[in-house]
């Protein structure tokens, strides 16, 4: 009798182990396979580069050029303007000194304060002119080196299949980047390439 108990808990615990081992080998497939399963369809990782702004900017060779026409233009306005101000004030000066000196007849000092009035007043909506034209060329200045970077950006990034192109510098909010990932040379040259192929 025993004995037929002790073969019968024998059996009973081995198909315990046999059913543990079952679901353990069970599980451990299924996971398997959900992790494959979960691998293969997790998109590839996106392909991403960056752009040094400020080696761009300063190596972009037609836009420094233009950038400092530019920059003549205003120096040449701003010492135009400055000259017909200081001009203006020898004037001013010099029609006092008469008044006080009794040189000038009463209406003859009416007219040369109108006169000199005149001249102010034209002196300063020459410089509001002036300011509004060449802040316009600045804002057009701009605008054609954006332009002039994204078109070439969109060509690169289709060519190479890029999913990101990053600006990389202060105040660009990218903290830290793999040098690897670099294309400001090869954007410099297409670029510099682009404007020699205009001028020749």
């Amino acid at each position: 009798m025993n004995a037929k108990i002790n073969t019968l808990l024998h059996l009973l615990w081995a198909a315990a182990v046999a059913s543990l081992l079952f679901m353990h080998f069970s599980r451990t497939q299924a996971g398997s396979s959900a992790s494959s399963d979960l691998s293969t369809s997790m998109p590839d990782a996106p392909k991403i580069v960056f752009v040094n702004a400020d080696t761009l900017l300063n190596n972009y060779e037609y836009m420094n050029q233009k950038q400092e026409e530019f920059a003549k233009r205003e120096e040449k306005a701003d010492a135009e303007l400055k000259a017909r101000g200081r001009a203006l004030e020898r004037e001013f000066a010099a029609a006092q000194e008469k008044v006080q000196k009794g040189l000038l007849a009463p209406n003859q000092v009416a007219a040369e304060e109108q006169r000199l009035i005149q001249k102010q007043q034209a002196l300063m909506a020459d410089q509001e002119r002036i300011t509004k034209q060449l802040l316009e060329e600045g804002k057009q200045l701009q605008e054609e080196l954006n332009k002039a970077i994204k078109d070439l950006l969109a060509d690169i990034r289709r060519e190479k299949g890029y999913d990101y192109i990053l600006s990389y510098g202060p105040g660009t909010g990218v903290l830290m980047v793999n040098d690897s990932l670099d294309i400001t040379q090869i954007v410099l040259e297409r670029l510099n390439k682009k404007e020699e192929k205009k001028v020749n």
